[in-house]
């Protein structure tokens, strides 16, 4: 925007326009119903997929058709995530890696990332310009699908509840790997396989960089909580009914393939910032699946509880 006669030299318009379609179900049924025994469980199921329309109206009007968005740290300072017109909200965007140089003499691409170049085939370090346009979407980090499944069991006195869920179809950007497995940052406290052979022929020797070898996929399931109990119906006590002794876990385990701590990272980075030409705002939500090397780690609890009735 002009400034003067405009106060700011941009403005924010509620423009854009973004299509979603996606499916819920949610099934309650009692599987066991006797005296002694019932089995209740709950299942949720639900999708989503998301495509950019559009980022322009009669009024105001784009100078591209995408905006990119988030934020990665220093040392290396780029955007992480493209919102294209055409594609969906959550779409890494960087440098597509295919292999590591591997040839002792030539030096220049010797530890050196291979990368797939614009026809898809591959370009060593040396011949790779780095460019906005060598870039492509390596990856979403919405999940497509998300499933739970709760259980409660009831036998005599004894309860126990189970809560589990898990998130499919997306991936998660390790930037603890980028950071702390890049033998060339020597200054920080690498990860014991930092000096490891990448793709199992050599060590690296690139400087940190936002690729897709730090792409991975985040499908999970975890059992969030347990709780077993016991409840005393009749405490033959005159001041108490009743009373139920229960020992529970929270975060208990988790199935996955990452290599980083925990895939559920949060969809919201609030350090991102939307950049179109040299123009950059803030944004929250548009750059899903960021890992950052400095997140204090899941925890897991364990407790124990009496629960009286007077």
């Amino acid at each position: 925007m002009p400034s003067p006669p405009n106060l700011y030299n941009r403005t924010l318009a509620n423009v854009g326009t973004l299509e979603n379609k996606g499916l819920e179900i949610s099934l309650n049924f009692v599987p066991v119903s006797k005296k002694d025994f019932q089995w209740n469980t709950t299942v949720n199921f639900s999708t989503n997929s998301n495509k950019l329309k559009s980022l322009s109206n009669d009024l105001y009007k784009t100078s591209t058709d995408y905006v990119r968005v988030g934020a990665i740290f220093p040392p290396i300072q780029t955007f992480s995530h493209l919102l294209k017109v055409g594609g969906s909200v959550g779409d890494f965007y960087g440098y597509k890696v295919v292999d590591i140089g591997n040839d002792p003499s030539d030096a220049a691409n010797y530890g050196q990332w291979i990368y797939e170049g614009k026809d898809g085939k591959p370009v060593n370090y040396s011949s790779f310009s780095h460019s906005f346009e060598d870039k492509k979407v390596i990856g979403n980090g919405l999940p497509k699908y998300y499933l739970s499944w709760n259980n409660n069991f009831q036998y005599k006195n004894w309860d126990l509840a189970i809560t589990q869920r898990g998130a499919f179809k997306f991936q998660v950007a390790n930037l603890q790997r980028m950071m702390f497995e890049n033998p060339t940052q020597a200054q920080y406290n690498l990860l014991k396989n930092a000096y490891d052979p990448v793709y199992g022929k050599t060590q690296l020797k690139s400087p940190v960089e936002f690729n897709s070898y730090y792409i991975e996929n985040g499908d999970f399931w975890k059992i969030d909580n347990i709780t077993l109990g016991y409840s005393f119906k009749n405490t033959g006590l005159k001041y108490i009914r009743s009373a139920r002794f229960y020992i529970a876990t929270l975060n208990t385990f988790i199935i996955t393939g990452y290599k980083g701590i925990d895939p559920e990272v949060s969809l919201r980075n609030g350090t991102s910032t939307a950049q179109s030409g040299v123009v950059q705002v803030p944004t929250s939500g548009l750059d899903p699946g960021m890992d950052s090397p400095f997140k204090y780690p899941t925890t897991h609890s364990f407790s124990v509880g009496l629960n009286v009735t007077f």
